[in-house]
């Protein structure tokens, strides 16, 4: 006599069957396997979940897809490198990706200083993350690289500041790093402002990189900008000793008269109004000053007072100047 299985029983054992199944599927492939797992920044929960199957981290992509979506959407999952087992459950590698679990990685700490020229600052970034100064200074004078970053050139664009940089990163992906940073200050309403006085922003850069190397005290660099500004308006040459040691490649504690002969576009006792570059990297206050420049004394001259103070006199006449001048003297 023949045995009926019922619709009953049928579903009894398919529903058995599907229990059995997803145990089976979702549990660790448990070989043994441990490995360094890269999550790219932009996979969705399909294109991490098909690579982990690849990887043999999980027996089913889908179930991947199931418990995201059951019990950790909308969390992104944060890209990074990851050190998983195939032991580990989905809900644990999930939770791994969700929170950021990534594995550390070594940083090296460097400072910018204001005021530093490029070739100075790039040996200096280079020797404090113990690279060789050619990996940064190829990324400096690639045209596709300062073209993806809207900059001229780099000079003016080292921005001075306390960084930490992971040792994974690339050349050009620290340099990207600093020169956003100097960008967080070169905002909408300093662009405005530098507008307002007359500058563009390149100009602008040009013109703080010439205050940044002139001023010693921060109280006098929106003097210092309004004289430079007052002799452009004026067509008078900037006549800064800055941009001569810039063309000289050097810094020298006092420059002669044949220095002032030297010829280059730099040099601003040659040459009217700004030179062609910026001649370091100017720091935020100085990037403030040519923003918001002092010129309601008129003046238009400025003489170090040679006191250890680092502050200047300040003239509105050439007469005024040469007195100035030989107080210090």
């Amino acid at each position: 006599m023949k045995k009926i299985v019922t619709p009953l029983v049928l579903i009894v054992i398919l529903f058995i069957t599907l229990v059995v199944g997803y145990r089976v599927v979702s549990s660790p492939p448990d070989t043994g396997l441990v490995t360094v797992f890269s999550l790219e920044r932009g996979w969705g929960v399909r294109k991490v979940a098909a690579a982990l199957q690849d990887s043999g981290l999980v027996r089913s992509r889908f179930v991947v897809i199931w418990k995201y979506r059951q019990a950790f959407a909308p969390v992104p999952l944060q890209a990074g490198k990851y050190l998983l087992s195939d032991t580990m459950r989905v809900e644990t590698i999930l939770g791994i990706f969700t929170r950021g679990e990534v594995i550390p990685v070594p940083t090296h700490w460097v400072t910018i200083p204001p005021g530093v020229r490029l070739e100075d600052g790039i040996s200096l970034l280079a020797s404090q993350m113990e690279r060789p100064t050619g990996e940064f200074m190829n990324v400096v004078k690639d045209p596709e690289f300062l073209a993806s970053m809207s900059i001229p050139g780099m000079e003016g664009y080292l921005f001075p500041e306390t960084y930490e940089f992971a040792d994974s990163l690339s050349a050009s992906e620290i340099l990207s790093r600093i020169t956003a940073t100097g960008r967080q200050v070169m905002t909408p309403g300093w662009m405005d402002s530098c507008a307002a006085v007359g500058l563009d922003p390149e100009q602008a850069v040009v013109l703080a990189s010439i205050v940044e190397r002139e001023g010693k005290d921060d109280s006098e660099l929106s003097l210092i900008s309004g004289v430079f500004l007052l002799r452009l308006r004026r067509g008078m040459r900037l006549e800064s000793c800055a941009t001569v040691q810039y063309a000289l490649g050097e810094v020298r504690e006092r420059l002669l008269y044949s220095d002032l002969e030297v010829e280059s576009p730099y040099n601003t006792y040659r040459h009217q109004g700004l030179p062609p570059g910026a001649i370091c990297s100017p720091g935020p206050a100085s990037l403030r000053a040519v923003a918001s420049p002092d010129t309601t004394e008129g003046y238009l001259f400025f003489v170090s007072r040679e006191d250890g103070s680092g502050q200047h006199l300040f003239a509105r006449t050439s007469r005024e100047h040469s007195m100035n001048i030989e107080s210090v003297r």
